[in-house]
């Protein structure tokens, strides 16, 4: 194993043993005037588990007491399997939908601390940024691994995860689709952080009729409920995007035959149990299962979701790449026309003519009502390039997509449309503006691409620099004594602050690398820098569109770590390479393709033609 990793014994211990020390407070839950036959409370303080707490009835009155430490608790009774607020209680959020949480105080609670790593982030293993006009998202990136350092956790023997792994941060909950996303970063810094392995948690859950659960509890490793055709309580299918993308940065196949199988029955599970007669051959999800929790998609059901549907497309075609790596012939074959049959299905049934885009495919064989973000994921699957230059023509619209920060994942059009975000109804979000700009970079339109990631980083650095709360705005639970200069899980599209959470009462939470570190890091490298690593074919396309001293060092490529930098102060502009192995670099640069072959280790220094 080539990662280095620190271990956080000692914090773990210091906090056990605080957590020992503390003194519980009796809770007490009542409820009165209700018949019933059952009664329960799930919080917070439970992980939302309806059955961990029961209530006993005594005369008239439902009632318990939960021995908590001091804190601010959410929480619902749960009547005869009914969810509701406690009706004498006055304080209340929003839960999300169309009722509420209670809020329960307990005890003096103590202020609450940032949770950030004992030891110091190695930062000599990972690789380090130039952007001499742009030091502000230098800083954020290396916030963004310092934060992350603070998240790499430990497997138990309860829980069956692996030695170590990535935590999003959200909860005590493992997730699907946050996981994915973290790893697409992460793998940058792959010396030093679990990205792919965090993968492997998952996998290790795999039942043997390759159903894989969304979310898995982080302290016995359990399923959080049992799936069904209603509820199948998956995550978008992103394993093989990512396996995909990780042996194309990294060059190692090595992982391909053992973890391939696996991706090959998630997809077959689904092809089974996310289909419906409504959908017509398209895949339908959940709300909470798409992640795109509260966007508004009128009556779906079990229709066809454009972004589920698409999911899955690319889940097929990486599955397809992956195995051409093995030589399985007849797997590429079949994935092959998986792929490109689901991907015509979806710009048969799922385009809209009279709005020029493409849309979630209801039951009554109707376009959806809203145009989202989600239906974005086209531009990884899609090849149809006249409906896919009028989405993107959409993209640099104010009317939908292009505010003050792009991209809201709800157009700026929909009557739903919320300025401050409310969570997916205008927030904007790491995992759909990655997917987004990945996408246009697919299909060689590196300029929309790097104007979203300059103004999504421009976004993410002045909230890291300027913002100030009112405190009565963030939630109990998160109001530090050190300040909020922080990322945040999801940004407003109007102001240069966070977008407002499930409940739009709270901002949403903090320190959240978590997928929020797509920007600082993966589209810094990506997009901005504009390197493109292929270690598989042992090349590096880098399309230089800036006009400072730029680049990357100890950046990791295959085996071998390379430093590339470009100085257009001299004239003409000069190429400096430092590498270890030789490799294949192609220079996108003032619309001119230059190819050189690095012929050896050591560094070598090119002349590049001036602009015009």
């Amino acid at each position: 194993m080539r990662h280095t990793f620190w271990i956080f014994t000692a914090l773990l211990c210091l906090l056990t043993i605080q957590a020992i020390a503390a003194e519980k407070v009796d809770a007490e839950f009542r409820l009165t005037n209700v018949k019933a036959e059952h009664v329960t409370v799930a919080g917070s303080f439970n992980g939302w588990d309806a059955n961990a707490n029961a209530l006993q009835l005594y005369d008239d009155v439902w009632q318990t007491t939960i021995p908590l430490d001091a804190g601010y608790y959410y929480y619902k009774f749960v009547v005869d399997g009914n969810w509701i607020p406690d009706p004498n209680n006055p304080e209340r959020v929003n839960d999300g939908g169309d009722s509420f949480n209670s809020i329960l105080k307990v005890g003096e609670p103590p202020v609450p601390q940032r949770i950030r790593a004992s030891e110091p982030l190695p930062r000599k293993n990972l690789p380090h940024p130039l952007l001499t006009s742009n030091p502000e998202w230098v800083e954020l990136y290396w916030f963004a691994w310092e934060v992350l350092w603070s998240k790499v956790h430990e497997g138990t023997k309860a829980n069956g995860f692996v030695k170590h792994y990535l935590d999003e941060g959200f909860n005590e909950q493992i997730y699907q689709w946050d996981t994915c996303f973290m790893a697409l970063f992460a793998m940058y810094g792959r010396d030093v952080f679990p990205a792919m392995e965090s993968l492997d948690n998952f996998y290790l859950k795999q039942r043997a009729d390759g159903y894989i659960q969304r979310v898995y509890h982080e302290t016995t490793g359990e399923e959080v409920a049992e799936p069904t055709p209603d509820e199948p309580l998956v995550n978008p299918p992103l394993f093989a995007w990512v396996e995909w993308l990780n042996v194309q940065r990294t060059g190692d196949p090595s992982r391909v035959r053992r973890i391939l199988p696996t991706l090959v029955r998630y997809y077959e599970w689904l092809q089974n149990n996310c289909r419906a007669e409504e959908g017509h051959g398209l895949y339908y999800n959940t709300p909470l299962g798409s992640g795109m929790d509260n966007t508004p998609r009128g009556e779906l059901g079990k229709g066809g979701w454009i972004d589920m549907s698409c999911q899955q497309a690319l889940a097929a075609q990486c599955i397809s790449r992956l195995a051409a790596i093995i030589h399985d012939s007849a797997l590429v074959e079949r994935f092959d026309n998986e792929a490109r049959s689901l991907s015509a299905l979806i710009d048969s049934l799922c385009w809209d003519e009279e709005r020029q885009g493409y849309f979630d495919y209801l039951p009554s064989r109707e376009p959806g009502p809203a145009r989202h973000l989600g239906s974005y994921w086209t531009l990884q699957v899609i090849d149809n390039k006249e409906r896919l230059n009028s989405m993107i023509q959409h993209l640099l619209n104010p009317q939908y997509f292009a505010r003050p920060h792009m991209l809201p994942t709800l157009s700026a059009a929909d009557p739903q449309y919320d300025p401050f975000g409310h969570y997916w109804k205008g927030g904007v979000w790491a995992p759909t503006n990655y997917m987004t700009v990945s996408g246009l970079e697919r299909l060689g339109d590196h300029d929309t691409a790097y104007e979203i990631a300059v103004n999504h980083l421009n976004n993410l650095s002045q909230v890291f620099t300027d913002f100030l709360p009112d405190e009565d705005s963030i939630a109990f639970e998160e109001r530090y004594a050190d300040g909020y200069k922080t990322l945040w899980e999801c940004y407003s599209p109007e102001r240069a602050a966070p977008a407002t959470r499930w409940d739009n009462t709270f901002f949403s939470r903090q320190d959240f690398v978590g997928w929020t570190g797509l920007g600082p890091i993966a589209m810094l490298l990506e997009t901005v820098i504009g390197i493109d690593a292929n270690a598989l074919d042992n090349k590096i396309v880098w399309h230089i569109r800036r006009n400072d001293l730029h680049g990357v060092e100890k950046y990791l490529f295959g085996e071998q770590q390379i430093d590339l930098l470009y100085n257009p102060l001299r004239i003409p502009p000069q190429l400096l390479v430092t590498c270890e192995e030789q490799f294949k670099l192609i220079i996108e640069h003032n619309g001119k393709t230059i190819t050189f072959d690095i012929p050896y280790s050591g560094t070598h220094s090119f002349d590049l033609p001036a602009g015009e």
